[in-house]
């Protein structure tokens, strides 16, 4: 209990609110120097740490030992044995050989140590054994009911006044039960701590152990948000690219004869698109690699790939070269703001990128009679709406709206979605009245945040 305390110390991170806690218990423990192991340990307390875990591991053999060690020093045998009675060693014996069921049993121990200090005081003279009775109560006070640790503490004290009225211990009676009564109240406050102590520990390590499984579920949760966004990432790279490689392919294939120029201009843009899909996707699964942790970290030099994977995320800068690359497929796509435009921050221009190569995507994909694309930017601080609109015309039976509705339930306009909500913003695609495809998504609070 006590290892998994300090393993888990140093990784607590929920504050400690808990009315058990005491403040200053706190304060000291965030004074003290942790050194590199992370926390500080006491010679005193290292020591206390490997008896307690002795004693809990061997409690037979302990309990044992105690006992009959009190047996020997209560009966005079080490000392004086020649000169303790019989009748007494069974006194003896009775008081102090039933501690080895201290622990198991204390309640049952401290009831059968006061039957026989009942007999004892009706036969008998006061002996040291009668100590085992303050043993007793102090095993009660740390393990029993409360309702069973007062009524021992009675009976106890009853016991008391009965020594005190029959025997007299110190001559006088007044200092006898003050003594006696002294007694008593030590082995009870003494059992009463420890207990609070052992319940304070107890809490301690069920909250390092809820500290332990929380850690682990939160390094979970986001490992899987990570492959989720990964996923995404992935998913609008290779799809949009292979869409734009296949439409210029199969314009090669149809140019060739008539326009062999143009076809081996579309073939040297198959090949360009194809190595920025391959750049886009080494960057990506760069992210998956077990040993990622080394090349973020630089302990592999500056190498190519080690700075692929520092490579900046796509934005509005982009767009540009992302219109450029799509109009090599015969599709006119134009570019055009409005209003004020104003600084994105890196994840608005990377949503608001992703966007509109997913929209353009879908119209390479879907909208094969699409002719042109209009790509719109509503800059209006601090929001942005983003429209995208193709030509695309309805098929007789309906087949484009069927088609881009059941890519719905795929990433692509599911990624969409995502992406506006992360800006507090929603997104609408659907056909037009007029034909053609609209997407439509506007983002909340995107404007850069300037650093004084």
């Amino acid at each position: 209990m006590f290892s998994l305390l300090r393993r888990t110390v140093n990784q607590d991170t929920m504050p400690a609110q808990d009315a058990r806690v005491n403040p200053r218990w706190r304060q000291h423990g965030q004074a003290l120097d942790l050194g590199e192991t992370g926390y500080q340990v006491d010679g005193a307390w290292l020591l206390w740490e490997r008896l307690h875990s002795w004693g809990e591991r061997f409690v037979v053999e302990v309990d044992t030992a105690w006992a009959i060690g009190l047996f020997l020093i209560c009966s005079g045998w080490i000392v004086q044995a020649s000169r303790t009675p019989h009748l007494d060693i069974g006194f003896v014996a009775g008081l102090t050989l039933p501690l080895v069921l201290r622990r198991r049993a204390p309640m049952g121990v401290f009831t059968v140590l006061s039957v026989v200090a009942l007999v004892q005081w009706m036969v008998s003279g006061p002996l040291l054994a009668d100590t085992a009775l303050l043993v007793a109560l102090y095993s009660v006070a740390v393990a029993c009911e409360w309702i069973q640790v007062v009524v021992a503490t009675l009976v106890l004290e009853i016991g008391v006044l009965l020594a005190t009225v029959h025997w007299a211990p110190l001559g006088s009676n007044l200092k006898s039960l003050v003594l006696l009564t002294g007694m008593v109240s030590a082995a009870l406050f003494a059992g009463i701590v420890v207990r609070a102590l052992r319940s304070q520990m107890i809490w301690l390590a069920e909250r390092a152990r809820r500290l332990e499984r929380e850690r682990d579920r939160q390094a979970s949760l986001s490992a899987a948000a990570e492959r989720a966004r990964i996923a995404t990432e992935m998913h609008d790279v290779v799809t949009h690219n292979i869409q734009v490689m296949v439409t210029l392919a199969d314009a090669a294939d149809v140019a060739q004869r008539l326009e062999p120029r143009r076809a081996a201009e579309a073939i040297r843009d198959v090949s360009v698109t194809g190595r920025q899909a391959l750049h886009d996707m080494r960057r990506l699964l760069g992210l998956l690699r077990d040993d990622n942790a080394d090349t973020k970290t630089g302990l592999k030099g500056h190498s190519d790939s080690g700075m692929e994977l520092f490579a900046p995320q796509p934005g509005l800068r982009e767009l540009t070269a992302l219109v450029n690359r799509v109009s090599t497929t015969g599709l006119a796509v134009t570019l055009c703001d409005t209003g004020e435009p104003f600084e994105l921050s890196e994840a608005a221009g990377l949503t608001v990128y992703r966007i509109v190569q997913e929209a353009l995507t879908n119209t390479l994909k879907h909208a094969a009679s699409a002719r042109s694309v209009g790509i719109t930017l509503c800059f209006s601080d601090p929001e942005l709406t983003i429209q995208v609109v193709d030509d695309g015309q309805l098929e007789p039976h309906g087949e484009l709206t069927a088609g881009r509705c059941a890519n719905a339930g795929g990433h692509g306009l599911a990624g969409m979605t995502e992406r506006a909500a992360a800006f507090g913003g929603k997104l609408a695609a659907g056909p037009r009245a007029n034909g053609g495809w609209q997407v439509a998504a506007t983002l909340h609070d995107c404007k850069a945040r300037v650093h004084s």
